[in-house]
């Protein structure tokens, strides 16, 4: 069998994979790093080309997909590579709370960013600012957001610009609030920094940077006190990508959905090696704070929590014709 080609991102959780430390048993796999790039964002939301055997998806956009009976290649597995907290990822200016935003402009990236969809339901059930309290934008166009198979009922706007564009318009009070896409503080472990320093490459530009060089801007619930209480009380851990493969590969090579996640989780328990000391302290902390690991490989019980609380606030958005369970994404999850 000639070798399966699989696009994932080249990070401290598949390290081992890359180095060849950890294959996957039983199957010939080449791991292909995922460059930030228009390509790769169009493949994350099901645009696959022939030569892979898989590749990350956004979760949000596949269980739109999935909801709509219009995801046929594709089957998800249970391998989070990219994850975290996303109350950082809330921009608004300084002195202003989320409780302000009833009748007020919020920005985001698309509507089913996965950042989007997890701080809209966290705005409903924290604050109280339901999906027609607000008054909601997104950056970009409607075709970024082609799962949906039509506009969001909720959505005022498109405006056609850089995501980073938003946080100008906030900084100028066009808008009232941004919900920005990409890697800011909440990525992994780092939301535990009381900084909140970006430490992935981000393609939206570095959010930390564009709101420290404001004197109006702050992260009104991105303070790590605030995210470890939401988590006791939530006791969901947001899971943005997920893997997938193609239905007819994985129907055809019995065994390979559990040599993959096997192999993701083997990697990402050996994610310590390639951290420098100040990474492994956050890394520790936020194990020892949670009381669960949140890199874990498999329909564990808090990946399964984190997935049913997505399916509930794209059921709250509208944006699903049925509801799905986590079972119909993740028929393989253990097999």
């Amino acid at each position: 069998m000639a070798a399966l080609s699989i696009q994932v991102p080249d990070c401290i959780w598949t390290k081992a994979l890359f180095d060849g430390s950890v294959e996957v048993d039983g199957f010939d796999v080449v791991c292909e790093a995922a460059p930030f790039d228009q390509r790769t964002s169009r493949r994350l939301r099901g645009e696959v080309e022939e030569k892979y055997s898989g590749t990350e998806q956004v979760l949000t956009d596949y269980i739109v997909r999935i909801a709509r009976d219009a995801e046929t290649e594709l089957v998800a597995l249970p391998i989070f590579v990219t994850r975290g907290m996303v109350h950082r990822k809330l921009v608004m200016r300084r002195g202003a709370t989320p409780k302000d935003l009833k009748g007020r402009v919020v920005g985001m990236g698309r509507v089913l960013g996965a950042t989007s969809v997890y701080l809209r339901g966290i705005l409903e059930d924290e604050y109280g600012i339901g999906r027609s309290a607000a008054r909601w934008i997104a950056a970009e166009p409607i075709t970024s957001d082609g799962a949906m198979g039509g506009e969001w009922k909720y959505l005022r706007e498109r405006s056609g610009i850089k995501p980073a564009e938003l946080i100008r318009r906030l900084d100028a009070g066009e808008i009232d609030a941004v919900i920005y896409p990409g890697g800011a503080g909440g990525h992994w472990f780092n939301w535990l920094a009381e900084s909140g320093a970006s430490r992935t490459p981000d393609p939206y530009g570095d959010l930390e940077q564009m709101v420290a060089a404001s004197s109006n801007l702050s992260f009104p619930i991105g303070d790590p006190s605030a995210q470890v209480a939401w988590f006791k009380k939530a006791k969901i851990y947001p899971t943005y990508h997920c893997l997938a493969v193609r239905k007819s590969l994985r129907e055809n090579s019995r065994g390979l959905a559990a040599a993959l996640v096997h192999a993701f989780d083997r990697a990402a328990k050996q994610a310590p090696r390639y951290m420098d000391a100040a990474e492994r302290r956050l890394y520790e902390r936020e194990q020892e704070i949670l009381g669960v690991d949140p890199n874990a490989c498999g329909l564990n019980e808090i990946h399964k929590r984190t997935v049913e609380k997505c399916i509930d606030i794209l059921v709250s958005d509208g944006l699903l014709p049925r509801r799905v369970t986590a079972e119909e994404i993740f028929p393989y999850s253990a097999t």
